[in-house]
C-alpha cells in the first residue's frame, strides 16, 4: 500500500467524520451518530532481515545495530498501519510498509504491527476494526567473541589466536616455574545490572596422555570477576564440550579464563650418584593439584665405575634449613633417610613418586626397554592444551 492511498483514505475518513458530526449536531433528535472500535482478524506478517544479530562490542552502552523491517499484508483494504518498536529508535512508525530501527543494547526485541480497517457502510455509524500482529520470532542481538587477540594474558607466548579469530588455544610448551595457573581476561561494561546467559565451547588435549590417570583436580576454570562460573577437572581428550551458565545482576565485569599447568617445577630433586660421586641432580616436577611427582632420567650416555653396575638415586628436599632424603627400604616403600634407589645406567627412565600428606610413600620406575618413555619434556603425557571457541553472551 503506497502513502498516497493512505493519504487519500485519511482525508476521506476525516471529511466523513466531520460530515457525520455536523449532521448529527443539527439533527440530533432524528439520527444517532455511532463510532466504535472492534477486534479485527487480519492476516499479515512481519519480515526482518535477520532474527539473530551477532556483535562483538564488549561495551553494551556503545552498541548500535540497525534492523530493517517490512510488512506483508495478506488482507486487502487495510486503511491504516502503525509499527511499534519497544526500546527501539524510533519507538513507532506510521503508514509505511517498511522501515529501519536502531537498537542500542544487546537483548530480545519484539515488534508489533497495528492494522486498522474502517467500515462506513451504514450512514449512522463508523466502525474501526483493529488487529495487532506480533513478530513470530523476536529479534535478538547477541554478543559473540571474535577479538580473542585483545585479551590480556599472563602468558602471552602461549595464548594463540587462530587466523579465523574465532578460536584460541592456550598452549603448554614449557615447564612452569610456579604452580599458579595462567590468567587471561577481558573487561565488559554497560550491561545495566541484567541477568546474563553465557555459553562457551572448550576442549582439553593431552600430549601422549595416560588414559588410566584421572583426577578430580581443576584443569580449566572460567570466572566472572571473583565468582567461579564453572571448572573442568576430568578430561575427555580432544573432545569439544559446551558449557552454559547464568549470572545475575551484571553491569561491569571481567571475564577470566584460568588454565592450570600440567607440570610445575618442584622443590624436590633426585640426586644421582656413582660410587658416592654426584653424577647429576635431576629436576622433579609436580603434577599440579595431584599427589604425584614426576622425573625424567636420560642415562644413555652414562658409564659406571668398575666397582658398581648401578647408580644410586635419592629423592631429597630442603625445608627450614633441614634436608630430607627418601630412598628405598623394602619393596616399593620409600622411607625417610632410607637406602638409595638403584638405577641402571645406559637407559631412559621415567620415575613417578606417589605422595601421602605431602611425603613420598611409593614410586614407580618406567624403563624404555618395556614401554615408550618420553625423551623430552615437550612430549610427555602430562602436557595439556586448552582450546576455547564460540563464546556467546545473551540477555536472559
Amino acid at each position: 500500500m503506497n502513502k498516497n492511498l493512505f493519504f487519500l483514505k485519511n482525508i476521506f475518513f476525516t471529511l466523513l467524520c466531520s460530515f457525520f458530526f455536523n449532521y448529527c449536531s443539527d439533527n440530533s433528535s432524528e439520527i444517532e451518530y455511532v463510532r466504535g472500535v472492534r477486534n479485527g482478524d487480519f492476516k499479515a506478517r512481519i519480515v526482518v532481515d535477520s532474527s539473530t544479530i551477532y556483535r562483538n562490542n564488549r561495551n553494551n552502552g556503545e552498541l548500535s545495530v540497525d534492523i530493517n523491517y517490512r510488512a506483508v499484508l495478506l488482507d486487502k483494504d487495510i486503511d491504516s498501519l502503525e509499527w511499534l518498536f519497544p526500546n527501539g529508535n524510533p519507538p513507532n512508525e506510521k503508514e509505511t510498509m517498511s522501515t529501519s530501527v536502531n537498537y542500542s543494547n544487546y537483548g530480545k526485541y519484539i515488534s508489533k504491527l497495528v492494522l486498522t480497517k474502517v467500515d462506513t457502510v451504514n450512514l449512522n455509524s463508523i466502525l474501526s476494526y483493529k488487529d495487532t500482529i506480533e513478530i513470530s520470532r523476536p529479534v535478538e542481538i547477541v554478543f559473540k567473541e571474535s577479538k580473542w587477540d585483545s585479551y590480556i594474558s599472563s602468558d602471552e607466548s602461549n595464548w594463540g589466536v587462530l587466523p579465523n579469530s574465532q578460536n584460541v588455544i592456550i598452549k603448554e610448551n614449557q615447564i612452569f616455574d610456579e604452580s599458579t595457573p595462567s590468567l587471561t581476561s577481558a573487561a565488559f561494561s554497560g550491561f545495566m545490572d541484567q541477568r546474563l546467559k553465557f555459553s562457551i565451547e572448550y576442549k582439553l588435549t593431552y600430549k601422549n596422555y595416560l588414559e588410566n590417570i584421572a583426577t578430580s583436580n581443576p584443569k580449566l576454570e572460567i570466572l566472572i570477576d571473583d565468582l567461579k562460573a564453572f571448572g573442568v577437572s576430568r578430561v575427555t581428550n580432544d573432545t569439544y564440550f559446551t558449557q552454559d551458565f547464568y549470572v545475575n545482576n551484571l553491569s561491569d565485569f571481567n571475564f577470566i579464563i584460568k588454565k592450570y599447568p600440567a607440570l610445575s617445577v618442584s622443590e624436590w630433586q633426585l640426586s644421582i650418584t656413582d660410587s658416592g660421586t654426584l653424577v647429576a641432580d635431576v629436576e622433579i616436577y609436580n603434577l599440579v593439584n595431584q599427589n604425584r611427582l614426576i622425573g625424567y632420567l636420560d642415562l644413555t650416555d652414562s658409564t659406571t665405575s668398575s666397582a658398581t653396575s648401578s647408580f644410586n638415586a635419592i629423592l631429597k628436599t630442603t625445608s627450614n634449613g633441614n634436608e630430607f632424603n627418601f630412598g628405598i627400604s623394602l619393596g616399593q616403600t620409600i622411607v625417610l633417610d632410607g637406602d638409595a634407589i638403584q638405577i641402571e645406567p645406559g637407559n631412559i627412565y621415567k620415575i613417578i613418586f606417589n605422595l601421602e600428606d605431602g611425603l613420598p610413600n611409593s614410586y614407580q620406575i618406567i624403563n624404555d626397554k618395556f614401554t615408550n618413555v618420553p625423551i623430552t619434556l615437550e612430549e610427555n603425557e602430562y602436557y595439556l592444551d586448552a582450546t576455547i571457541r564460540r563464546l556467546y553472551i545473551n540477555i536472559d
